[in-house]
């Protein structure tokens, strides 16, 4: 499917269309419509919204372009079920790459006011079925991001949803959501809790108590390599001290090899510990930045 290219007639010629704004390059950006349309995506026949604004609709252009008149975006008149990278999908709002792929779905796109609240559009949301690479899932989600290859990229969650899925350090519950990199090798996700990652550096509680994912989960706070080792984690319970070795082998108060004392003054009388000549790694750090270890 990320091959696929659909071949998507002039939205501004149809009759009823209104171009509201253009791109730099003077081409269309955004059309409203006044009438019913049919039209042909790589994700199958869309109508974009056309009807007067819905309360609980979000208030946007129901057809976006990219500059030179590419689909970019479509929210639809009504929920309709498409066609995805992982499977059937109901979407009411679905954009695209420059070069015409599916890139985001959206199931629900409504508007949070006096008159819609959170519980009224969650009381919307049933769970969506999808062939992940870390097998089938079913979730409330907010969106489903793929690659231009058709490779899916990222699952963000609905609020509230947890999800328990395979990892390369094991099973974990998960909340915002979690993404993959393009060979289908899971990229990063969200621990619910606090998670014990294994590191270089030893077994690290990785969570995140306030995420700053939250409508997009493509990057969260425990990321992995292709080959499943952990690259970045946030942690709220642990740190880790790094410590020269000479710093180390010398001992609180002892000197190392150059003289320089550990855990007190220096021989300077600053107050403070210098180790640049003491460890090769110390000195070339030094000599890199001009800066002395302390």
């Amino acid at each position: 499917m990320g091959d696929h290219r659909t071949a998507q007639p002039d939205v501004t010629a149809v009759p009823g269309a209104v171009v509201q704004c253009l791109q730099l390059d003077g081409s269309p950006a955004e059309v409203l419509l006044e009438g019913r349309m049919e039209l042909p995506t790589p994700a199958g026949v869309l109508v974009p919204q056309y009807a007067p604004e819905d309360p609980r609709r979000q208030r946007v252009q129901p057809v976006e372009l990219h500059p030179g008149g590419g689909l970019k975006a479509v929210s639809l008149q009504e929920r309709a079920v498409i066609e995805t990278p992982v499977g059937s999908m109901v979407a009411e709002r679905v954009t695209f790459h420059p070069g015409g792929q599916l890139r985001r779905v959206f199931p629900l796109d409504g508007k949070i006011s006096a008159y819609w609240s959170v519980e009224h559009e969650t009381a919307l949301a049933g769970p969506q079925r999808m062939a992940t690479p870390i097998g089938v899932v079913s979730a409330r989600i907010i969106s489903a991001h793929f690659f231009p290859s058709g490779a899916l990229r990222s699952v963000t969650l609905w609020p509230g949803e947890r999800l328990t899925i395979v990892t390369p350090q094991g099973p974990a519950s998960v909340s915002v959501g979690f993404s993959f990199h393009e060979s289908g090798a899971l990229r990063s996700f969200e621990p619910d809790a606090p998670f014990e990652a294994k590191t270089p550096v030893g077994t690290v509680l990785a969570f995140d108590n306030d995420p700053e994912g939250g409508m997009a989960a493509d990057l969260n706070s425990l990321q992995f390599d292709e080959a499943g080792n952990v690259t970045a984690l946030t942690t709220a319970t642990d740190k880790v001290v790094v410590t020269c070795k000479a710093v180390a082998s010398a001992g609180p108060g002892g000197r190392c090899p150059e003289g320089h004392r550990s855990g007190g003054a220096d021989a300077d009388g600053t107050g403070e510990d210098a180790w640049p000549a003491c460890c090769p790694d110390c000195a070339r750090w030094s000599a890199a930045t001009g800066r002395q270890v302390r």
